[in-house]
Parts: structure tokens; C-alpha cells; sequence
């Protein structure tokens, strides 16, 4: 059987399965890359082992410890070629009794790491002598250390490693058991993954420096590496007879088995980018599918007759969905290579400019299932889209052929006012849980509220296109506006090829407008966010008594980007509550001193000299009588929950829990709002400034920074998805204009021999694609607002987010839109203007 449909009308449908599958195969590069890049990473922390053994020592006697001796005993298995032990341990700084609840004072003690090409000296050298340590730049940078600084240090307890101690507290108020040491720092390093993917600020030592800041002397990983040729399962058993012998709760494993876990457990700053392209491109896929199935209806459509003949000719049923069918396929395939093969050049250019962070050129993967899994997508979509014209045509009867009547428009009239029904009632009904999940901050329940209302909309869009389009027809009155009257009823006359294109539009828009909305609420309300949550710029720790609070002072306010500082007294107490006791820090708060400071005072309203704010972590309800033992005597009051505070009271309160006496302090200090950058430069200014006097410095601004980089990203990706989507709709609406042009050939000639200038009939098509895309992106646009909206209040309106329309954005996304139909209508429309009356007139 010939084919029915000519290739080359199916244009659009070709350019959209082509973005469509270049952004499936994009997200499919970047993830297989992103994966191969977090196994690379957990595979070079094994270090080429093919057996990892792991201690689980613990404090019990009975197990043996990972050391030297049982190393060399794996050593002489058969089919080892080598094993490397590992020291890791916990440690602390050693800071001063008012620092003791400081915020990172973790660190991991571990080996001098092997520079390579992943991990570097920043400065200085390696250790290789007892007294002598290494820091990465994070701690170098937090603790404000350079090369030929001392670091204090101490180990979390002496007894498990074997040190001999007597109990009590030193001076500093950590258990006498102890080990405290005081290293200089001779190098600094910047970690690669072959040094390890622990996120804890690492400090570096040989084994005897190791044991000398009371590190575990013992190993507290194995790695081991077969000979050529051995079976790394018969190994594997092997080792575990050999260390359980010794251990039994050591954790024996396969190097694979290592390398998957670290690599699921690990992340890196490009998986959000990741993470938007999944969930973006089915956007691109599902508006795909609405223009290849309108472009083949369309066809199928104007090739009515045809089919007819071929029908009258003997031709079944089976035989026109194949040859429809044909096409599509012939379709998906031309335009899924097309794409793959564009989606990958896109994801290879991406990952070599290094706009995806922690992917480098090396680590691009385009692997053969990818590139198949891309194109059998695109090819997938196609057919599935196909499936209802491909129907449409089987059941066109051989007396069009001879009548031409196409089919009856009361039937179809019909079947479009019962769908437009059910789709109403859909919408209420999805709206209605929408509302609820909202109420209930119930994420999902709000999604599968707004997929309701969003089917409910799209099923019910003829009957608003109908109405709309013919409000704004009747609006525009003939005498005034005849272009706009004619067009709109043109609209109307076929609603379903109008419906079909704005649906493009529409869910296009919609995605965008929710999106933009969620973005702009997130970042309009993340200054509100984390002034809630950490309402202090930077934070001074350890100021004591004898801290000379005036010159500290004014050398901190001396700083370019210091705006102001107070300094808040910090009392340690008893706290009694529901018949239980513990011991707390609570600040001291004047409201109006740290009110010029703090970033926002919400939460301190309720402070009075009766009341205690507290945070849901110190697991005190609201409302309940607390009472705080100091030196000066007890005080009960009333808890309020407000977070963003810690443990505060009145300093009239504290005046009464202290008796007068003199207590530590922390300072407050608050910075100039001009960006990030100029923050994190202030923080390093204040730690150069207080170094040397026992003092610790917390700031917010690299949360900040990381924040505005990933919602960059997040912008640049749903950007770049919602363009293609939007070229996608911009093929449809040009092949079902251009369609459109070409069934209206005897209309346009009539209109050309009465009068009508090649102008005019230019403005006419014009007109009917930039109303139809405006139609389609207003209602798009208010749908995708109010889903966002409640999405955003559903996911954070309990963090202190609020709902922001951005006003200027979602006018830019019309505007882009009503240039979308534009644009598409150029060509079509100068091929209508093209027409002669005579050859029009003469048309069948």
C-alpha cells in the first residue's frame, strides 16, 4: 500500500520529537556522567583494592584490633599481592572551656595522603616527623591557620587506645583522659577523593604524631590488592576466615561493594542540575506528543479523500493504520538520531565548559544504552502520539470519496462538550485537593491535586478556547476591528486543531509560570528564611571575662563590611523541667542592643522577665515551667518555642541567675548586605583579626553563596528546558497555520477578490496565531500561578516562605509566547498573501 501522508508535512512533528529526545539524551549524558564521576571518586578511595576490611572494634576486650600482625598474616595468603593499612580517627580542637559547644571543633585525624593529581599541597610540605601535621584548606580557612601556625588539639578519650590517664577534668573542661597536643602546622592540602569522601575538616599526620594526639594506634581500615589471575571471591572468603579470626565484627568486603555504596552515599554540586533535567525534559516529551499528534491529525485529515479511494480500491482497515503508522515510525527514528545525536554534543560542550560542578571533561560518559534508551524514547512518543490519528484514518468511509463529507458535526460537537465536562468537573475536583494538600503543607497530595487540575484544564480546553476566543470576537466589534472578528471566528470553526495547538502553548507556559513562581517565593523569602534561622551574620565565640571586650570591639568594627556588634553574656545553667535536670547554655538578651545587629528579631516578642525562648531541640513543649539554677539562685519560667535562638532570658533574668557575676560572652556582629562574596571576605577578615586570641568565628555566608549557585543553576536548566519547549510548540503552531492556510485556499481567494490586500490577509493569519498563543498562554499562565503558588506554600509555608508572583518574569514569559505565534505565522501567512483570486478561486 503507497503511503497516505507525505514526509515532508510532517516537519513539525520531526523538529519536535528531535528537542524532545536532545533534552532526554542531555539529562541522560549528565547523569551517566555524574554517576561515573561519584565511582570514580569512590573507587579512588580505594585505591585500586580489590578486598576492603573494615574495624568494628568498638570498646569490647574480646575483639582483636586491625594492626601490623594481622596485616602481614593477610599478607601471606596466597594470591595477595599487597596490603595497605589506613589510621582515621575522630579528634577535636582543644579550645577553651567557653568554646566547648562550639560548632566545628569535629575534625578527622588520618595517614599523610600521596600528592596526585586530585590531591594537592596548597602551601608549605608534607609532615614527616612527630610534631609536625597537615590541615586542609577547609580548616585552614575556618580556623583562620597557616603554615608555621600551631593547632591545639585533643583526642575525644585516651582509655580506648590504650594511654594510661586519671580520671576527673582539666582546666579546659574536657574528661583529664584526654590527650591534648599542640602540632605545628607545616603544609596545607586541598583533598581529592583518594585521600577519602569524609566531609569533616581532616588533619594529616604520620602514625607516630597520630598516636601522639591520642589517635587509635591500630589500622582502621584494610585495603588489599590480589595478584593477576586470582579470584577475588575465593580472596574475599580468604581474608574474612583471616580477620574474623582476630575480629569477628569486622565488616569484610568486596571492593565493588564499597565502591556502589560511597558512590550512592556521595553527592556533588551538579546532581540539582541533574535532578531538574529528569524531572523537566517529560515536560518537552509530553508537549512533543500534542504537536505530533496534531500534525498527523491535521494530515490524516486533508487526506481524507485519498483514503476514501483507497478504501473503495479494497483496502482494509489494517492496511491505512500501517501506512499511518509507517510514517510516524519513519518520523520518530529521523528525528530521535537527530536529537540524540544534538542531546549529546549538548551534554559533551556542557561538561567541557564546566558550567556542571564536579564534572570534568574526563568524566563525560556517552554510553551505547543511553544513546538507545534516547532515541527508543523519542521513537515511543511518537508512535503512542500517533496511535489517534492512525485510528481516525481507519475509520474514514469509502463514501468520503465520493461525497467528501468528513464526519457528523453534531457527533463530534457532541463528544467535545461531554469531554469538556468531564474535564471540569476533573478540574473542581483536583482543585479541591490541591486546596487540601496546601492546608495540610502535604507536598505530594498538592502535586497529585494540581496533575488533577492541569488533565481537568486540558480536557476542558475546547470549551474555553470556544468561549474566550469568542468573548474576544465579539468584544472586537466588525465595523472596528474586522482582522481581529475574522480571525477569532476562524478559531472557533475548528476547535479541535485551535485546542490542540494552545495545549502546547498551555503546558508549556504552565510548567514555566509554576516554576517561576516557586523560585521567585523561595528567593524572595530566603533573606526572610534565614534571618529566621540564623538571624546572625557572624558570630564571635569565647569571649571570656578577661577578654578586653572594648578593643575587640572596635578592632571588629574597624573591618570594611562590619555594620555593627554587640556582645551577648552566655551563662551556663542547671535546667529543671518536668522533674528532670540538665545543664544548658542560655544567652542573655537585651532586645534593643541586639535589634540594630540581629538580621531579625522574630521570636523575641514573647521574651519577657518571666519567660525562657527555646528551640524544639532542647525538647521542652511550649508553655511549660522551667526553672534555671545559676550561681546567683533559681528563677522559674514560662518556655516559649521560637527558633533561630538557642536558649535565651532577659538580662534583668540573668542578672538574677548570676548573681552579679561575671560570665563568658559571644559577639554579634552583623555585616553590609553587598553579596556573598564581600560576606565571606568579611569572615575571613574577622578570623585574621582575632587570631592568636582563643576566640572561634561562625558565619552564614558560605550557606548563602551556596544557595544563590544552586538556584542560579536551577534558573539556567528550567530556562533552557522551557526555551525548547517552547520551540517545539513554535513548529506546531507554524505546520498547523501553515495547514490551516492551505485548507482556506478558496476562503482567502474570496477575501483577495473582494478587496482585501495582500496586507491584510498577512495581518488576518498573524492575528490568528498571536490569538491563539496569547490564549493559550494566559491560560497557561494563570493555571500554572496558582498550582505554583500552592505548591510553594505546600512545601515551605511552615519554614517562613511566602507566595511572590513575579510579575515582570511571567509578563516576560507572555511576551515570549505571543512572539512564539508571531513568528510562526511569518511564513504561512506570506504564503496566504501569495495567493491570486484566480488561482484561489479555482481551487477544488
Amino acid at each position: 500500500m503507497p503511503a497516505l501522508l507525505d514526509v515532508r508535512r510532517t516537519a513539525a512533528a520531526l523538529v519536535a520529537v528531535a528537542m524532545s529526545t536532545a533534552l532526554i539524551a542531555l539529562a541522560l549524558v549528565v547523569s551517566g556522567s555524574m554517576r561515573t564521576q561519584m565511582q570514580a571518586s569512590a573507587r579512588l578511595s580505594v585505591g585500586g583494592a580489590d578486598v576492603v576490611v573494615a574495624s568494628h572494634r568498638g570498646s569490647d576486650p574480646s575483639q582483636g584490633p586491625l594492626d601490623d600482625a594481622l596485616a602481614a598474616r593477610v599478607s601471606a595468603l596466597d594470591g595477595v599481592a599487597s596490603v595497605r593499612g589506613t589510621h582515621w580517627e575522630v579528634i577535636e580542637l582543644d579550645l577553651p572551656s567557653q568554646l566547648a559547644n562550639a560548632v566545628g571543633a569535629t575534625l578527622a585525624a588520618q595517614d599523610v595522603p600521596t600528592l596526585s593529581a586530585y590531591t594537592t599541597l596548597v602551601s608549605g610540605r608534607l609532615p614527616t616527623a612527630t610534631g609536625e601535621v597537615a590541615i586542609d584548606a577547609t580548616l585552614a580557612e575556618q580556623q583562620g591557620l597557616g603554615v608555621g601556625d600551631t593547632i591545639r588539639l585533643r583526642s575525644r578519650s585516651a582509655d580506648r587506645h590504650g594511654a594510661s590517664s586519671t580520671k576527673g577534668t582539666d582546666d579546659a573542661g574536657s574528661p583529664s583522659s584526654a590527650v591534648h597536643s599542640s602540632p605545628t602546622v607545616v603544609g596545607i592540602i586541598s583533598p581529592g577523593a583518594d585521600t577519602g569522601l569524609e566531609d569533616l575538616p581532616k588533619v594529616y599526620a604520620t602514625a607516630d604524631q597520630l598516636a601522639a594526639m591520642g589517635a587509635r594506634t591500630d589500622y582502621d581500615r584494610l585495603y588489599v590488592t590480589s595478584r593477576p589471575g586470582t579470584d577475588t571471591s575465593d580472596l574475599h572468603e580468604e581474608v574474612a576466615r583471616t580477620v574474623h579470626a582476630v575480629q569477628s565484627d569486622a565488616i569484610v568486603q568486596d571492593a565493588d561493594e564499597v565502591i556502589a555504596r560511597r558512590a550512592v552515599s556521595s553527592t556533588g554540586g551538579g546532581t540539582t542540575i541533574v535532578v531538574v533535567l529528569n524531572l523537566l525534559a517529560p515536560v518537552c516529551a509530553l508537549v512533543a506528543g500534542i504537536v505530533i499528534a496534531t500534525t498527523f491529525t491535521t494530515l490524516v485529515a486533508r487526506q481524507n479523500r485519498v483514503i476514501g479511494l483507497l478504501r473503495c480500491v479494497g483496502a482494509s482497515r489494517r492496511q491505512v493504520r500501517l501506512a499511518v503508522l509507517r510514517t510516524a515510525l519513519l518520523t520518530g527514528l529521523v528525528g530521535s538520531t537527530t536529537g540524540t545525536a544534538a542531546g549529546a554534543a549538548g551534554a559533551a560542550a556542557l561538561i567541557h565548559s564546566g558550567v556542571v560542578p564536579g564534572l570534568k571533561a574526563d568524566n563525560l560518559t556517552v554510553s551505547p544504552t543511553s544513546l538507545l534508551a534516547a532515541v527508543a524514547a523519542g521513537t515511543l512518543v511518537t508512535l503512542v502520539s500517533v496511535l489517534r490519528p492512525a485510528g481516525r484514518a481507519t475509520r474514514v468511509s469509502p463514501l468520503i470519496a465520493l461525497t467528501g463529507t468528513t464526519a457528523a458535526p453534531g457527533r463530534t460537537g457532541r463528544a467535545h462538550r461531554w469531554a469538556a465536562v468531564t474535564g471540569l468537573v476533573v478540574m473542581v475536583g483536583g482543585a479541591a485537593v490541591t486546596v487540601m494538600g496546601t492546608l495540610a503543607h502535604d507536598l505530594y497530595l498538592t502535586v497529585g491535586g494540581g496533575v488533577l487540575v492541569a488533565l481537568g484544564v486540558l480536557a476542558a480546553l475546547p470549551l474555553l478556547m470556544t468561549a474566550v476566543v469568542g468573548l474576544i470576537g465579539r468584544l472586537g466589534a466588525w465595523s472596528r476591528y474586522p482582522v481581529l472578528h475574522l480571525a477569532a471566528r476562524n478559531l472557533v470553526r475548528n476547535p479541535g486543531r485551535s485546542t490542540a495547538t494552545a495545549a502546547t502553548l498551555l503546558i508549556g507556559v504552565m510548567v514555566g509560570s509554576a516554576l517561576a513562581v516557586g523560585l521567585f517565593s523561595f528567593s524572595s523569602s530566603f533573606q526572610a528564611v534565614l534571618a529566621q534561622s540564623s538571624p546572625v551574620d557572624i558570630t564571635v565565640l569565647g569571649v571570656t571575662p578577661q577578654t578586653d571586650t572594648a578593643a575587640l570591639t572596635s578592632t571588629i568594627r574597624g573591618i570594611d563590611g562590619v555594620q555593627s556588634t554587640t556582645v551577648v553574656p552566655v551563662m551556663d545553667l542547671t535546667q529543671t523541667a518536668d522533674g528532670r535536670s540538665a545543664q544548658t547554655q542560655v544567652i542573655a538578651v537585651d532586645t534593643k542592643a541586639v535589634t540594630p545587629v540581629v538580621r531579625s528579631a522574630k521570636g523575641l516578642e514573647d521574651l519577657d522577665d518571666s519567660t525562657l525562648i527555646v528551640g524544639q531541640i532542647y525538647d521542652v513543649p511550649d508553655g511549660t515551667r522551667v526553672t534555671l539554677t545559676g550561681p546567683g539562685g533559681s528563677v522559674e519560667l514560662t518556655a516559649r518555642v521560637r527558633e533561630g535562638w538557642g536558649a535565651a532570658v532577659t538580662t534583668a533574668t540573668a542578672a538574677r541567675l548570676t548573681g552579679g557575676q561575671a560570665t563568658d560572652a559571644i559577639m554579634w556582629v552583623r555585616t553590609t548586605d553587598e553579596g556573598s562574596a564581600q560576606a565571606q571576605a568579611v569572615e575571613t577578615a574577622v578570623r585574621q583579626a582575632v587570631r592568636g586570641q582563643d576566640l572561634m568565628v561562625n558565619g552564614s555566608a558560605a550557606g548563602r553563596s551556596t544557595f544563590s549557585a544552586t538556584l542560579n543553576q536551577i534558573v539556567a536548566v528550567t530556562a533552557l528546558v522551557m526555551g525548547s519547549a517552547l520551540v517545539i510548540a513554535l513548529s506546531g503552531l507554524a505546520n498547523t497555520t501553515d495547514v490551516s492556510v492551505l485548507e482556506r485556499t478558496r476562503e482567502i481567494g474570496v477575501l483577495r477578490a473582494t478587496g482585501t490586500r495582500r496586507g491584510g490577509i498577512r495581518r488576518l493569519i498573524t492575528t490568528e496565531a498571536t490569538l491563539l498563543a496569547g490564549v493559550g498562554g494566559v491560560l497557561g499562565m494563570v493555571t500554572g500561578t496558582a498550582l505554583g503558588a500552592a505548591c510553594t506554600l505546600a512545601a515551605l509555608g511552615d519554614g517562613g516562605v511566602s507566595v511572590a508572583v513575579p510579575y515582570l518574569p511571567l509578563a516576560g514569559i507572555l511576551a515570549v509566547t505571543l512572539a512564539v505565534g508571531v513568528l510562526a505565522s511569518l511564513r504561512p501567512a506570506g504564503r496566504a498573501a501569495a495567493v491570486t483570486p484566480v488561482t484561489a478561486l479555482a481551487a477544488d
